[in-house]
């Protein structure tokens, strides 16, 4: 009796927490509270990636309620769209976001990576997005996606004459890692068999930053991010669909500066990553989710410290990294799930320009919980904190928790 009252209160306290705000960085919170990249599971929010998707989601609206990094500060809030049925659908599927932060590369927000773990992240952080558009459209098996995006943000000081004049086209610290951008992509899907699709991706952009003072114009050197992906849905059999993936990416990040009169100088930079894995995506029951899989990937991060060819360059090298996840619907209101990946060979190895070599070999966990309620059409997906399961909320254990949901994402589909 006392183990049921426990998951009675375990219930009533997530359905009631999760009607309220939440916060910290992540995902789109369903594919967030699993510990798994969109990739590998069929989930709305891979249009950012798979822009071909578009024609597919049906008709949404979404709500991304907003992180907290210094309370009560929030950022990489947003809200957006798809719609499919404008003038009867003849034109095609239209997709609208709005943020207040720009997304990481191929990405729905700030929070998720390009690539995996933490040194496959994207480092720009404009909080000056403009606009971010894409349309969809399916032909017979072959459906189509366009993006176009920009983020731009500028700073002006004068002070007296202009030969005191500081002009800038950023907002942030540091211009290097906010710089504006302009990008467009595109995508493809392809449905080769009543039991199998792919779908390809492609995403360019031109990230660019100047920052002119009295006698100095500072400016990027190589403006160019991009990503290339790709992947699969076969259903194997009646409850097992296998998900291939591949993807590969690349962020420039050199930077040079001119004295007035003078030749620029400067230093080259950039993050890469690619990445090759597959996963099984089991439907227990009637509708629960079970994915588990395996991913090779491999992080450089590659930054000029000399002369050009004189670098210090990190690679980050998953051979490989597993991955699963449970995603269970306790009835028809409420959602819980839960995740985690694992290297199982995972090195990190930084190579000084004299040759001298670190080497670091270990086998990181990362683990994520997480939860849903449906309210009318509203669904509200959240992650949970860590410690929420052992401590519940305070007004029933007493024990005080960190953030008690790190994230909420609203969809209303319609």
């Amino acid at each position: 009796m006392m183990i049921r009252r426990n998951a009675k209160i375990l219930v009533l306290g997530a359905a009631l927490m999760l009607a309220l705000p939440a916060v910290s960085s992540a995902q789109m919170s369903r594919v967030e509270g699993m510990a798994i990249q969109g990739d590998f599971i069929k989930d709305w929010s891979g249009i950012f990636t798979y822009t071909s998707q578009v024609a597919n989601v049906g008709n949404l609206v979404y709500g991304e309620l907003g992180n907290v990094n210094f309370p009560p500060v929030t950022f990489d809030r947003s809200v957006g769209a798809v719609i499919g049925n404008l003038w009867e659908g003849r034109l095609g599927t239209w997709a609208v976001h709005m943020r207040e932060q720009s997304p990481n590369l191929g990405q729905g927000n700030a929070g998720s990576n390009a690539g995996t773990d933490s040194l496959g992240g994207d480092p720009n952080t404009n909080t000056t997005e403009s606009f971010d558009i894409m349309w969809g459209k399916k032909f017979g098996t072959t459906s189509f996606g366009l993006r176009v995006n920009r983020s731009n943000g500028r700073f002006l000081q004068q002070v007296g004459t202009s030969t005191t004049k500081t002009e800038a086209d950023f907002t942030e610290t540091d211009p290097n890692l906010s710089r504006n951008i302009v990008g467009v992509g595109g995508g493809i899907g392809f449905e080769m068999s009543p039991t199998s699709n792919v779908e390809l991706g492609v995403l360019w952009q031109n990230r660019t930053w100047t920052e002119d003072t009295p006698g100095l114009r500072a400016e990027d050197k190589g403006a160019s991010a991009y990503l290339f992906s790709g992947r699969a849905m076969w259903q194997w059999q009646p409850s097992i669909m296998v998900v291939p993936v591949v993807k590969y990416w690349k962020v420039d990040l050199g930077q040079q500066s001119t004295p007035t009169g003078g030749t620029a100088t400067g230093i080259d930079e950039d993050f890469k990553g690619w990445q090759v894995g597959a996963a099984g995506n089991w439907t227990l029951g009637s509708n629960d989710l079970f994915v588990l899989g395996v991913n090779v990937a491999q992080n450089k991060h590659t930054e000029q410290v000399g002369t050009p060819g004189q670098d210090v360059e990190a690679t980050q090298t998953f051979y490989p990294q597993m991955f699963g996840a449970l995603e269970t619907h306790v009835n028809s209101w409420l959602t819980l799930r839960f995740g985690a990946n694992k290297g199982v060979v995972q090195k990190l190895e930084v190579v000084q320009p004299n040759g001298d070599k670190t080497e670091r070999n270990f086998q990181s966990f990362n683990m994520r919980l997480g939860a849903g309620v449906k309210v009318g059409n509203l669904q509200l997906d959240a992650i949970l904190a860590d410690d929420f399961p052992n401590n519940l909320p305070y007004f029933i254990s007493g024990n005080q928790t960190s953030d008690m949901f790190t994230k909420v994402t609203a969809t209303y589909p319609f």
